[in-house]
């Protein structure tokens, strides 16, 4: 009784429905922080899921036993049969030739084709399984943030569920970090060193080439970097790169590098467009036991490293008024993620098997001399009712 419940279309179909019903009230219900984990993962929402697992492996034990059963209940469906036969050769080759695969005993052909479509409804009902079982084993991951200083490392962080830091299991060092911006709109002078007068202004941005005040020189803009305020120019003359030049702000405390275009005028830059971030760049090494694993990989946003388990993830990132950046990071662990994969994989398979690949079976009997065609499974349709057409014909030109 309590197993004819569990295996029950009606449960099924009740829970389902109850669970998209209530789920309507998890996302309507008044915006507050946890409101998801307060509402699915109450104890009652936990309680019809269970239920539902319950259902599903019911119903999968019961279609594994119809499939392991199938052999036995067509020879029982099919009767009592001559013992030989020698007029089923033609039933046979016909069979096969439609690609069936044809078992004989005695007098009985059992004929299949598309075994695995059988398996469909099976593989659906344990890829579930197996996601929910994905779904609890992910109960013993961890998520956790934590702010790294560039050039430095950590081992912890900082677990919100449990409200204190805990080991990721290897030490995380940033290398560097920068951040990549689209191209730069920016405007820079050019100034006589000695009266530190104007002589030719440039309105310009990151990737362009301008002609500089001195014969055959030529200035690519290789790079702004908006917080130092500082300007990377190479240098071209008659279209050869000669060197680079570095150009700060009037109040940088840097030190300018010298250059030869010194003696002739000093480029500076004047202002500049807010910059559009494109992308953040921090290369990572990981380290255990002071030994380097990983050294120095680079890590972006939408790509992570992964790391015995633990993905790291770029968040954010923090400058102060020094110039020194921090790296926000998000550490997550899920044990169970291989496990939804391979459930979820496992559940287009089943799907297309159940509706891609028809399964049939037709037996063929041979009682007291008479050929006897009895359709078992999937025959009710156009290919199958021409087949056992053919099946008769065949019979009846033997006869």
């Amino acid at each position: 009784m309590i197993f004819r419940f569990l295996t029950s279309l009606k449960l099924t179909l009740t829970l389902l429905l109850g669970l998209a019903f209530v789920s309507i009230f998890g996302t309507v219900l008044k915006v507050e922080a946890n409101r998801f984990e307060g509402f699915y993962q109450a104890g009652w929402f936990r309680f019809l899921l269970l239920l539902l697992a319950l259902n599903i492996a019911a119903c999968t034990w019961k279609t594994l036993r119809r499939n392991f059963g199938d052999r036995q209940r067509f020879l029982d469906r099919l009767g009592d049969c001559d013992e030989t036969a020698d007029d089923l050769s033609t039933a046979e080759q016909t069979l096969r030739a439609s690609k069936f695969k044809v078992e004989r005993q005695g007098g009985v052909l059992l004929a299949s084709r598309g075994r695995v479509g059988r398996w469909g409804s099976t593989i659906v009902h344990i890829s579930l399984l197996i996601v929910m079982i994905g779904g609890i084993a992910g109960e013993f991951g961890f998520v956790g943030t934590q702010f790294v200083p560039e050039g430095q490392g950590t081992t912890t962080c900082y677990d919100w569920d449990l409200e204190m830091d805990r080991p990721i299991g290897f030490e995380l060092r940033v290398d560097r970090f920068r951040l990549e911006y689209y191209p730069i709109d920016l405007k820079f002078g050019v100034y006589n060193p000695e009266t530190r007068e104007l002589i030719r202004e440039y309105v310009t941005t990151e990737g362009e080439t301008v002609e500089l005040p001195l014969e055959g020189l030529s200035a690519e803009v290789v790079d702004f970097e908006p917080f130092d305020k500082a300007l990377t120019l190479d240098l071209y003359r008659n279209g050869q790169k000669i060197g680079s030049y570095r150009s700060l702000p009037g109040d940088s405390k840097e030190q300018q590098p010298p250059s030869f275009l010194d003696q002739f005028f000093v480029i500076k830059p004047m202002g500049f467009r807010d910059p559009m971030i494109r992308q953040f760049l921090a290369d990572v090494s990981v380290l255990e036991n002071g030994e380097v694993k990983i050294d120095k990989q680079r890590m972006m946003i939408n790509h992570p490293l992964d790391y015995k388990g633990v993905r790291v993830f770029i968040t954010a990132h923090n400058q102060d008024e020094f110039g020194f950046w921090s790296v926000g990071f998000q550490f997550t662990h899920d044990p169970g993620e291989w496990l939804v994969w391979t459930g979820s994989i496992l559940l287009v398979l089943g799907l297309l098997c159940a509706f891609a690949i028809r399964y049939r079976v037709v037996g063929v009997i041979s009682k007291n001399g008479q050929i006897k065609i009895e359709p078992l499974v999937g025959m009710n349709n156009p290919y199958g009712e021409e087949l056992l057409a053919r099946l008769g014909e065949k019979n009846a030109t033997d006869d």
